[in-house]
């Protein structure tokens, strides 16, 4: 009988994640199975033949490593199968026979199946952050399945509606349900445009909409105190407030805008950038806060302008994803630091940037430019997203006159 084990390949390039790859021996012949996983070596047993899943406090690195894990064991539990399969027949077999049954095209059954496939080919062609999403789409969907198989006739609209009922008695709010809703209909999407036959709309019944929610934004007196605060002793939570402030200065700049900034884009005092949102060119002149931001993060030897990415290999998307979460968890640190009722993310220098603006009566127009809105009405409900403070100023001011204790007139 042939014999199976999981080994991890370290890579020869300093701080690359290695590969995972399966190792089929049968009859003294040795062959590998290689994957399309690859992991730190911080984030692999070699004891226990295991990914470690609690290696990274990153929650989307710890939803990746726990997808990776899944998928490794779903592929030792094929390759078993194929070998008993082989061993009951009685029949002659080598160790590429094994390979070759295993890299044999997935037969596609149902739901489950097909989207596995979809992991699989997204993971392929470099679409990793795709292939990420349906992973934790899919894994929610198992949940609520039991595991099982889904045939396609039985994804009706009424399936859909107890799925979405399961994921609220889970206590997912109504844009978190309808996040996983629209990965789920991307999956159908693409399934029904290789000619599946899913029944007619089967998201028919459910919420798959955005609410809004009330965006907050920080006095300028905030953002000085955010710049002023001592973080001597704490380099990551000082890096942090710094690409805080850059956002800042660069008029409420997005960080997937300010990471994939290249030292090519400055000319001079003048940064020029494309918004990856929008498509949007937008030029900033560096002011000299700007410049002394940009000098405490110290030099760097890659294409980038600020240390958040590196050239030295890897995913870069998946670069982005780690620096942001890792970014965005020491911004509210700092938040906690100086006690601010509200939770400071890197979107609240874009907000307070705005708010700031609007209140020193900068024109809409300009607001409106500098953000690089499409037009001044998305920066009008913009802006009207950002605080209530005003609605709820009116409103004491008329209950006070109520009162007596401030009438006028």
């Amino acid at each position: 009988m042939a014999t199976i084990k999981l080994k991890f390949r370290p890579s020869s390039v300093k701080d690359r994640e290695g590969t995972l790859f399966y190792q089929i021996i049968h009859l003294r012949e040795v062959k590998q199975i290689y994957t399309s996983f690859h992991l730190h070596n911080y984030e692999w047993d070699g004891e226990n033949s295991s990914v470690i899943t609690t290696s990274t406090p990153d929650i989307q690195r710890t939803i990746y490593l726990s997808s990776v894990s899944r998928s490794i064991k779903d592929g030792f539990t094929k390759l078993t199968t194929i070998i008993s399969q082989f061993d009951g027949k009685g029949v002659p077999y080598t160790a590429q026979d094994v390979v070759t049954a295993y890299n044999a095209p997935i037969t596609v059954v149902g739901v489950v199946s097909y989207t596995r496939k979809l992991i699989a080919d997204m993971k392929k062609i470099g679409k990793r952050s795709t292939a990420n999403r349906f992973e934790v789409c899919l894994s929610s969907f198992l949940r609520y399945t039991g595991s099982n198989e889904v045939a396609w006739r039985d994804l009706t609209s009424t399936f859909m509606l107890g799925y979405e009922e399961f994921l609220m008695k889970r206590g997912l709010c109504r844009n978190s349900t309808s996040c996983y809703m629209r990965n789920l209909r991307s999956v159908v999407n693409r399934a029904i445009e290789e000619d599946y036959e899913v029944p007619r709309n089967p998201f028919k019944h459910v919420y798959m909409g955005v609410d809004k929610t009330v965006k907050r934004a920080v006095p300028l007196d905030t953002v000085c105190k955010i710049r002023d605060l001592d973080l001597t002793g704490h380099p990551s939570l000082d890096f942090a407030r710094n690409v805080f402030m850059f956002a800042f200065y660069t008029r409420g700049m997005s960080f997937v805008d300010i990471a994939f900034l290249k030292k090519s884009d400055v000319s001079g005092d003048i940064i020029t950038y494309s918004r990856r949102k929008t498509h949007q060119q937008l030029r900033v002149r560096i002011e000299p806060a700007t410049r002394r931001t940009i000098d405490r993060f110290g030099k760097n030897e890659s294409q980038y302008l600020l240390p958040i990415l590196s050239d030295s290999g890897g995913d870069v998307e998946l670069q982005y994803v780690n620096a942001y979460n890792r970014v965005n968890r020491n911004i509210k640190k700092i938040g906690k630091m100086l006690g601010l009722e509200t939770k400071l993310t890197l979107y609240v220098a874009r907000h307070a940037w705005a708010s700031i603006a609007h209140t020193n009566n900068v024109p809409l127009s300009t607001i409106s430019k500098a953000m690089g809105h499409d037009s001044e009405n998305t920066t009008l409900i913009y802006l009207q997203s950002l605080d209530t403070s005003s609605v709820d100023k009116a409103n004491s001011d008329i209950i006070r006159m109520m009162d007596g204790k401030n009438k006028k007139g």
